[in-house]
C-alpha cells in the first residue's frame, strides 16, 4: 500500500519527494508524479481549484437589481490545469493508496489549496498534514515521523474557506456595484479599498500642509539655542547679542544607556528593510524569499511571528556553525563572547503556525548556489539579521549638556559607545559630535550660526511605511475598544499584503514613483466617492479579528459571512439612493452613439455605447488587422461626427503604408470601418 503526499508546486514536490526516497520519476502523458518507498509524492499548481466567478453561478449580466451576489459556493476547476487534476483524481482513488498526507505550505492558503481539490473530488480518504517550516532534509523527515491527524486542521481550514468567501460576497458585489454606478470597470476589495484610503489621505494632508519656516541659533559645537524663532532678524539679534561673551557649562549629565538588538524577521519586516535597503517591492521579496525557502536555505517566509520556540535553541548553535563560510570572523567573534539566547529571541507564546524567518542549516551552501540579484540581497538581510540578534546589546553614554550664554541657554546631547555589539555592522548614521566638557568648564562664544529649518509636512509613503501602517493598524483606530481587538493583527495578513499594494497599481489607483507609493487622481477621486464603511480600516480590522477568531475556534464562519452580507446590502441600498454621485471615470467619451444617443467611450478592446452590448450593442474594435494599426480617440471621434474619417499610415497586406477615406457601416449586428477612397498628396482614387 501506498501514502499519498500532495504538495503545493512541482518544486516542493520533487524536494519532498528526494528527501524520503521516492526516488522514480513517473511520467502520465504531460504530467508526472514520483514513486517509492511506500509512498507516492504529487503536486498541485497553487490554485487549481476555487469558487468561481458570478457567471459561474448565473450571473452574466451586471445589473444593480442583482446586488448583493451571495451564492451558494461551490468548487469550480481553473481550466489550464485540467491534466494536473486528472493525475491526482487518478492517484487519490487508486486502491493502494491508503492515506493521504497534505503537504501543501503550512497556513491559511496551503490548507485551502489541499482541501479544495479534496473535496472537489469527492475524497474520503484519511488525511494526515505535515506542518514544517523548512524544506531541508532533516525537517522533511522530521515531520514526517510527527504527522498531524487533518481533522486537526479544521478551523484552519474553515478560517482559509470564509476569507475567500467574504472577499468574493465584498468584491464582487461591490466591484459590480460601482462599476455600474461610475460607468467604468472598478475593483473594490475588503481590504485593499481601505489601504488606498489610507494612501489617498496622506497624500491630501501633504497637498493641503502649509510649511512655515523657523530659525535656530547654534554654537560652534552644535548646541542649539531652545528657543527657536519665526523670522531670521529675531535669530541673528539673539546670535549677535551672545557674540564674544562666555559660554559656561551649567550641567553635564551622562547616563549609560542600551539598544537592544532588532527582532528576527517577519515577513514583514523583512519586506521593510528590504524596501529601506535595496528599494525591492514587497512582491519581489517575498518571491525571492519563497524561492530561497524552496532551496532550502531559509526557513518558511509566509509568517508575522519575530520569535522563535524554546525547543530551537540547540538548532541555532548549529546554524551559526554552518555560517563560517559567510563571515567566519562574526562567528568566531559570537561562539566566544557566547550566543545571546534569551527572550528576545525565543518566546513560545509569540510564535502560532510558523516562527521567524531565519537561514537553514545548509546555508553554508550559499556561495555555491545560484541566486538572482533579489535572492542574494533577500538572503543577506536574512543571516545579517540572524546574527545580529545573537550579538550583544549596543551600549552607549549618553550626555545631555546645557550652556548658559548670558542667560541664554543652549542644548546639545551626544553619544559614546561603550560596547558596539550589534551595532558593529549595522552602525548609526548620524554621528555626534566628538565633545567633553564638565560642569563649570567655559569658553568664548565665538562663530554663532544661524540655520534656517521649516516645518515638514507628512511623509509619503513608501513600501515600507505602507507595510508598518498595515501591520499597526490599531494605531490609526479611534475605538479603544477595536484597538484592542485588532492589535497585532493588521490590515490583511503577511502573505496577502504584497499582493493588495500590486492590485491597487494595476488597477490604477496608486503609482510608484521611486521608492514613493502615490494616489492617482483617479484613486483619489474614487476614495473620495466612497462611503466611509467601504473603505472603512476599523470595520476590514474587525473583519480580519474574527477570521483569527475562527481559526483559533472561537467564532462560527457564517456570523462572519451574515454581517459582511448585511454591510454589503446597506451599502448597496445607499448607492442605489444617491443622487450626488459625480461619476469617477477614466474613460475618454468620444462621441454619440448613432443607435441609441447614449455616451460612446473608449475602453480597453476598443470604443463601446454606455447602454452596454445587452441593450445596444454599438462598438468599435480598438485595433483592425486589416490597417495595421490602432485606431485613436480622435479619429473614432471625428467618425462619429462626421460619418467619415481620413486614417493615416495605414499598412496593406503586402506591407504597403497608405492614407484613406473610412466610412461607418453599422449592419445592426456589427460596426465597422469601410474604405471607399484613397488618399495621398498628389491624386486620389476610387476603392474599386
Amino acid at each position: 500500500m501506498y501514502r499519498m503526499i500532495l504538495c503545493e508546486k512541482p518544486s516542493v514536490a520533487q524536494t519532498v519527494a528526494y528527501s524520503l526516497g521516492a526516488n522514480e520519476r513517473v511520467v502520465d502523458g504531460k504530467v508526472s508524479y514520483y514513486s517509492g518507498n511506500g509512498l507516492i509524492v504529487t503536486n498541485a499548481v497553487g490554485h487549481i481549484i476555487g469558487i468561481g466567478m458570478p457567471e459561474d453561478y448565473g450571473w452574466k449580466k451586471w445589473n444593480l437589481s442583482d446586488l448583493p451576489l451571495m451564492p451558494q459556493f461551490r468548487l469550480f476547476p481553473l481550466g489550464e490545469y485540467d491534466e494536473q487534476l486528472a493525475l491526482l483524481k487518478k492517484l487519490l482513488f487508486r486502491l493502494d493508496v491508503s492515506e493521504v498526507i497534505n503537504a501543501c505550505d503550512a497556513g491559511r492558503e496551503g490548507e485551502a489549496i489541499f482541501r479544495y481539490i479534496y473535496d472537489y473530488l469527492g475524497c474520503n480518504k484519511p488525511v494526515k498534514r505535515l506542518w514544517i517550516s523548512s524544506l531541508t532534509d532533516e525537517s522533511i523527515r522530521q515531520g514526517m515521523n510527527n504527522l498531524r491527524d487533518g481533522a486537526e486542521m479544521e478551523n484552519l481550514f474553515a478560517a482559509a474557506f470564509t476569507r475567500a468567501k467574504a472577499d468574493w460576497i465584498h468584491g464582487m458585489s461591490l466591484s459590480r456595484l460601482y462599476s455600474i454606478v461610475n460607468d467604468d470597470s472598478h475593483k473594490v476589495g475588503r481590504v485593499k479599498t481601505p489601504v488606498l484610503h489610507i494612501i489617498a489621505e496622506r497624500d491630501k494632508s501633504i497637498a493641503e500642509f502649509v510649511s512655515k519656516p523657523f530659525f535656530k541659533v547654534m554654537l560652534a559645537n552644535g548646541a542649539e539655542c531652545e528657543t527657536i524663532y519665526d523670522t531670521r532678524e529675531q535669530a541673528e539679534a539673539l546670535a549677535a547679542e551672545c557674540a564674544g561673551k562666555t559660554v559656561t557649562v551649567a550641567s553635564a549629565e551622562t547616563k549609560r544607556k542600551k539598544e537592544e538588538r532588532p527582532l528576527l524577521h517577519s515577513l514583514t519586516s523583512l519586506q521593510q528593510e528590504a524596501n529601506d535597503e535595496y528599494g525591492m517591492t514587497a512582491a519581489n521579496t517575498l518571491k525571492a524569499a519563497q524561492s530561497l525557502y524552496e532551496q532550502k536555505l531559509i526557513t518558511y517566509p509566509r509568517t508575522d511571528s519575530n520569535y522563535l520556540t524554546d525547543d530551537m535553541k540547540p538548532l541555532v548553535g548549529s546554524i551559526v556553525k554552518c555560517l563560517s563560510g559567510y563571515d567566519a570572523e562574526r562567528v568566531q567573534m559570537l561562539e566566544a563572547q557566547g550566543l545571546n539566547l534569551d527572550g528576545r529571541v525565543f518566546n513560545n507564546s509569540k510564535v502560532s503556525d510558523h516562527h521567524a524567518i531565519i537561514p537553514t542549516n545548509i546555508i553554508g551552501r550559499l556561495e555555491q548556489t545560484e541566486l538572482t540579484n533579489d535572492e542574494q540581497k533577500v538572503a543577506k538581510l536574512v543571516i545579517e539579521r540572524f546574527l545580529g540578534v545573537l550579538d550583544l546589546p549596543y551600549l552607549y553614554d549618553e550626555t545631555k549638556y546645557v550652556f548658559d550664554v548670558g542667560g541664554i541657554i543652549f542644548r546639545l546631547t551626544t553619544k559614546t559607545s561603550v560596547q558596539s555589539g550589534w551595532r558593529t555592522y549595522k552602525p548609526e548614521k548620524q554621528e555626534t559630535p566628538d565633545i567633553h566638557y564638565a560642569a563649570g568648564d567655559t569658553f568664548p562664544a565665538d562663530n554663532l550660526t544661524v540655520r534656517e529649518g521649516a516645518t515638514k509636512p507628512p511623509k509619503h509613503f513608501t513600501e515600507s511605511s505602507l507595510l508598518a501602517v498595515m501591520e499597526n493598524i490599531d494605531r490609526l483606530i479611534e475605538d479603544k475598544e477595536l484597538k484592542g481587538f485588532v492589535r497585532e493583527r493588521g490590515l490583511g495578513t503577511p502573505a496577502t499584503r504584497a499582493t493588495i499594494i500590486e492590485e491597487l497599481i494595476s488597477a490604477g489607483y496608486i503609482e510608484r514613483s521611486k521608492k514613493l507609493l502615490l494616489a492617482t487622481y483617479y484613486g483619489k477621486a474614487f476614495a473620495a466617492s466612497l462611503p466611509e464603511n467601504v473603505k472603512s480600516a476599523e470595520l476590514t480590522a474587525h473583519w480580519e479579528q474574527m477570521l483569527s477568531d475562527i481559526e483559533h475556534g472561537e467564532a462560527k464562519p457564517d456570523d462572519l459571512l451574515r454581517e459582511i452580507g448585511s454591510t454589503v446590502s446597506e451599502i448597496v441600498q445607499i448607492e442605489r439612493q444617491r443622487t450626488d454621485r459625480i461619476p469617477v471615470t477614466r474613460k475618454i467619451v468620444v462621441g454619440k452613439c448613432p443607435r441609441c444617443g447614449k455616451p460612446v467611450s473608449q475602453n480597453r478592446k476598443g470604443f463601446a455605447c454606455a447602454s452596454g452590448r445587452e441593450n445596444c450593442g454599438f462598438f468599435i474594435f480598438g485595433q483592425d488587422k486589416r490597417i495595421g494599426r490602432s485606431y485613436t480617440p480622435a479619429e473614432i471621434r471625428e467618425l462619429l461626427s462626421t460619418g467619415k474619417v481620413i486614417l493615416k499610415n495605414c499598412t496593406s497586406s503586402k506591407g504597403k503604408k497608405y492614407s484613406a477615406v473610412f466610412v461607418l457601416e453599422d449592419t445592426g449586428q456589427y460596426v465597422n470601418l469601410r474604405l471607399v477612397e484613397f488618399v495621398n498628396d498628389k491624386k486620389r482614387r476610387t476603392a474599386g
